[in-house]
């Protein structure tokens, strides 16, 4: 087999004492000011009490290489986090139901393997348990075995140093400062209003007269959720958000729910009813999420207060006909609108008028930034801010994929329902970066440091839970690539420089198929007994999900070898993105003075000719998949232009590919014109996830024949590199014809759909119904038009 030569890493210089530093906070929530720092030289055992939070931070030097086991124990916590390098070691699994199993507890990445960079960022996170007395102490203890050894020692003081590099500061500061203000933070349920970092909950549920209630909801009424939503604006500065909810089995009305709230964090609330019958009412109720603590007061019908334990207590005051109702609050619907506020003088017309001038404000900022883009922006912002959650589980906020999409299996509350998932994360980044730079980097952060203890981003995370046996299309590089290119800042790109070689150099160890050394899709996991992955592992459907092209046509059959754990097909999309992902880090290496830009730019150009020389089918005139035998098989998708990435083309192939496969109606369906014009409607909408002359393609399916999001986003990159007249407008007409089919479903359902499908009577998404990377049919055009 082919063997690379990977670069050793620079160790970063840390100007620092030795030891960690220790953050005392009074609230429960890491946040703010601490009330106490100091640094201690042991981790044997560190003891506190009569604080909310604790935090230890600093830098880890492994004194060798190898797999390094980490043992814990933690004493009078709620929720406690260890993690090295982005790497969640050790956990107390307070957050599942069964938090004492340890089959449960999810220590997925312990051991850890260092196999060149030996400073870690070294974080944990101490939430103490308010229900033991406060002269009880919060207590942790962590020691390690070094390079597989039984022997469990102390972690000497040499090993550690008070400071983490300058990057991982930055990115600190950062996520704690957008953990903060009003929002759904609460991925469960929309009705959630959640006010961060206090964790305070308001829960606004909708109830006939019969008291059957709609007492929370999601987006997508595809999976499991009875509750008809139509959402609106989601501003990427949280200052004005819209949604309808209603219509469930029970309940018959709906209602308009849309709130506005400032930088000094006060909250307008304004609840409108559309079509209610008598004796409907709004319930509300109040709590602390994430096992945080703090008193909720019912004062009167019209007044609660909330006060999170180390926080500043605040009102809310109720407009309407209100009834106290135990421990809720219900506010009759009979007359009309009602408000809740933190501001006292809050009137239904007041509101009214608050919440105008904050949408107006909004689409102000969205015509000025992106002209007659304006709603295509609108509905990509709120693609992202739809999905934006928080989870202490995490060290920041983030975007999955959909509120309905949860693998924290056995959760103890659905507060903490979340997953990340890599590939589709990766884009989200993006998508939230459009608006909200700072939300879009916490993202992308979060995604790329849920790697593996093997160096690769995971198939999914959630909880300290992932995939150990099989990554995902690698696009980390390309994405960053783009948020340096649009923000210009160095210090994202060498927080995750070293995390984006480990994922190529994960490729180049286990996913290099023989003889020719293209890349090939696999499925095995060296620490079986860590896998959560079930039968799918080591096998020819985990390879298929490795893709992330879960069921595509161009994996049909069966041939994965099981002694080398590999697919045995070179994958011209997988080799693509690797020559791509190296290609971009060449780039951002020459951005921040890194030595590995020619290694990378040896690699691009090496898989460049491999691509050219070996997957260019000129029977067919496009790139095909190929067995090792020299077969090529021939299902083609969109990943056939991937090659174009990297120019493994000629412009004359190019052009080729375009005039034959990109606009040929019979094929993927782009009209020259960018409007389906000719057209049938079984192809009508263009790209379709394989090409429509294949037999997969009538009966449809998933990855058999549906318009994704991320297809479009690579063909975009793909057709970019080339500047002929004939593929500009074929470039030009995929965006505006794709963009047309998402404004379609936006217009219609406000739906931002996981997959679209092909045909021009589609009236709703053929996935999930609220996926944030269907918005990349829309990204293209920002991108096309310069607005990104």
């Amino acid at each position: 087999m082919l063997r690379f030569a990977i670069a050793t890493l620079l160790a970063s210089t840390v100007t620092a004492d030795n030891g960690l530093t220790v953050s005392m906070y009074e609230n429960g929530a890491l946040s703010g000011t601490p009330s106490k720092t100091y640094t201690i030289t042991s981790l044997d055992k560190v003891s506190e009490s009569g604080v909310g939070s604790i935090s230890i931070t600093g830098t880890l030097t492994f004194p060798i290489l190898g797999w390094h086991n980490f043992t814990c124990e933690f004493a009078q916590t709620s929720l406690a986090m260890v993690w090295v390098d982005g790497h969640e070691v050790c956990t107390d699994a307070k957050y599942l139901e069964n938090w004492s199993n340890p089959k449960l507890r999810g220590e997925i990445d312990n051991p850890i393997m260092v196999r060149e960079k030996k400073d870690l960022a070294f974080r944990v996170h101490l939430y103490r348990n308010s229900s033991i007395p406060a002269s009880t102490a919060t207590t942790f203890s962590m020691k390690w075995s070094l390079n597989g050894s039984s022997s469990i020692t102390s972690i000497p003081l040499s090993a550690m140093t008070t400071e983490m590099s300058p990057s991982e500061q930055e990115r600190e500061a950062l996520q704690k400062e957008v953990q903060r203000g009003w929002g759904n933070w609460n991925q469960h349920s929309i009705l959630d209003i959640v006010k961060l970092p206090d964790s305070a909950v308001l829960t606004t549920m909708l109830c006939n007269k019969n008291d059957d209630c709609i007492t929370d909801t999601r987006i997508e009424l595809d999976r499991g959720n009875d509750c008809y939503v139509r959402v609106g604006m989601y501003a990427g500065d949280q200052s004005y958000t819209q949604f309808y909810f209603g219509q469930s089995k029970t309940v018959s009305g709906n209602v308009s729910v849309e709130y506005t709230s400032t930088e000094t964090n006060d909250l307008t609330m304004l609840i409108t009813p559309q079509t209610v019958e008598q004796g409907h009412k709004i319930r509300i109720a109040g709590r602390f999420a994430w096992w945080r603590s703090g008193e909720y007061t019912i004062v009167s019908g019209n007044e609660v207060t909330f006060q999170g334990t180390g926080f500043d207590k605040f009102t809310m005051y109720i407009q309407g006909n209100t009834t106290i109702n135990g421990n809720f609050i219900d506010i009759s619907l009979d007359n009309g609108p009602i408000t809740i506020s933190t501001l006292k003088s809050t009137t239904v017309q007041s509101a009214r008028s608050d919440l105008t001038a904050a949408h107006e404000t909004r689409m102000n900022y969205l015509r000025t930034t992106f002209k007659d883009r304006a709603e295509v922006a609108l509905a990509i912002e709120a693609s992202a801010m739809w999905n934006l959650v928080y989870v202490p589980l995490e060290n920041g906020p983030l975007f999955p994929v959909s509120r309905s999409w949860n693998f924290v299996h056995d959760a103890a509350t659905t507060d903490f329902d979340y997953v990340i998932f890599d590939w589709d994360n990766l884009f989200a980044s993006l998508l939230g970066a459009l608006t909200n730079k700072k939300l879009g980097y916490s993202n992308f952060i979060q995604t790329m440091k849920s790697k593996t203890s093997d160096g690769f981003v995971p198939n999914y995370e959630a909880g300290g839970m992932k995939e150990e046996d099989r990554t995902e299309p690698p696009v980390g590089a390309k994405v960053l690539e783009e948020l340096y290119n649009r923000y210009g800042d160095k210090w994202l790109v060498e927080l995750v420089f070293d995390d984006l070689l480990d994922w190529q150099a994960f490729f180049l160890r286990e996913r290099l198929l023989e003889p020719l050394n293209l890349v090939c899709l696999g499925s095995y996991n060296v620490l079986v007994d860590k896998v959560h992955a079930g039968s799918a592992t080591a096998g020819m459907q985990g390879g298929r999900w490795e893709s992330g092209l879960d069921n595509s046509p161009m994996y049909d059959g069966e041939f994965f070898n099981s002694t080398t754990h590999q697919m045995m097909l070179y994958d011209m999309g997988m080799t693509s993105m690797l020559a791509q992902e190296a290609q971009s880090l060449a780039y951002l290496a020459d951005q921040i003075g890194r030595p590995e830009k020619q290694m990378l730019l040896d690699r691009a150009a090496h898989f460049r000719a491999l691509l050219a020389d070996n997957l260019w089918d000129e029977k067919i005139g496009t790139f095909s998949n190929k067995f090792p035998n020299g077969t090529f098989y021939e299902r083609i998708s969109p990943t056939t232009f991937y090659p174009l990435q990297v120019r493994a083309a000629t412009d004359e192939q190019a052009d080729s590919m375009v005039t034959n496969w990109l606009l040929n109606k019979d094929r993927f369906c782009i009209s020259p014109t960018g409007d389906s014009k000719g057209n049938g409607p079984d192809c009508y909408w263009g790209l379709p996830s394989i090409q429509a002359g294949d037999p997969a393609f009538p009966p449809l399916g998933y990855w058999r024949g549906y318009v994704w999001g991320p297809m479009a986003q690579l063909t975009y990159w793909s057709l970019k590199q080339y500047n002929t007249t004939i593929v500009n407008q074929g470039r030009k007409a995929m965006t505006n014809q794709l963009t047309s089919l998402m404004m379609s479903q936006w217009n219609r359902n406000r739906h931002i759909c996981e997959n679209y499908g092909p045909h021009q009577n589609t009236t709703d998404c053929t996935g999930t119904q609220f996926y944030h990377w269907g918005a990349l049919t829309g990204m293209i055009t920002l991108m096309e038009e310069q607005y990104w």
